[in-house]
């Protein structure tokens, strides 16, 4: 008897285990629809800012490179300290938008746009690099630039999604659909702590940054 129970629950499993029905699917969009906005608005800005990296000047390029690296000549000119405080400030840019608008009742259209600015500055940097200097510029950004810049890229499109949640619910609250002021004062004490455990993955992106820098980019000649 036990092992007929055992054999029966076992093709159970195995049934259960064997695909993902569209239940599943549906069940994971809902679940992550506003990470999934914002994952699709970086992808976005990819897409764009590799197809605009054939078409910048370098007047264009410098200018962006507080923003991104896009002047490889003056950054590898730079010391430990100099390029830890490039890479924080430009990422700690990004995430003082986002917690700002996350605070305004009228910032839900404006977030997507970071995370897209954001993504097209990545795929502009990464192409730029590619276009410039082939397959040893592949090298350097798949070994210096792309770790730190991919964890930071998770911290801001997590902050994001939590930004988008309360500047939801502000907006509801303002036009009078919600008066649950409590409720709100909590999610707000959440999302500031949770802007701070963003700043420290921020943090520690900026620190593999510099440490990949000084590691590795004595390494190719450029």
């Amino acid at each position: 008897m036990k092992s007929i129970v055992f054999s029966f629950k076992k093709r159970y499993l195995f049934r259960r285990s064997k695909g993902i029905s569209p239940s599943d699917v549906r069940f994971f969009i809902r679940r992550y629809s506003v990470v999934l906005i914002f994952v699709s608005a970086f992808l976005t800005g990819l897409v764009f800012g590799s197809i605009y990296a054939s078409k910048a000047d370098k007047q264009m390029l410098d200018s962006l490179d507080f923003l991104f690296t896009t002047n490889l000549d003056a950054r590898l000119g730079q010391n430990a300290v100099s390029t830890f405080c490039a890479c924080f400030a430009s990422d700690f840019i990004f995430l003082t938008v986002v917690f700002l608008l996350g605070l305004a009742p009228w910032g839900i259209p404006f977030l997507p746009f970071v995370s897209a600015f954001k993504g097209f500055g990545t795929g502009l940097t990464a192409a730029y690099l590619i276009v410039t200097y082939s397959l040893k510029g592949a090298g350097f950004y798949l070994l210096v630039v792309l770790p730190g810049t991919f964890l930071f890229c998770l911290a801001l499109v997590k902050l994001s999604a939590y930004a988008f949640e309360i500047s939801k619910q502000m907006f509801f609250s303002l036009i009078g659909h919600s008066h649950q002021t409590n409720s709100l004062k909590n999610e707000v004490i959440d999302f500031c702590s949770r802007s701070v455990s963003a700043l420290i993955m921020t943090f520690c992106s900026t620190l593999l940054d510099t440490a990949l820098w000084c590691l590795f980019s004595g390494a190719f000649n450029f």
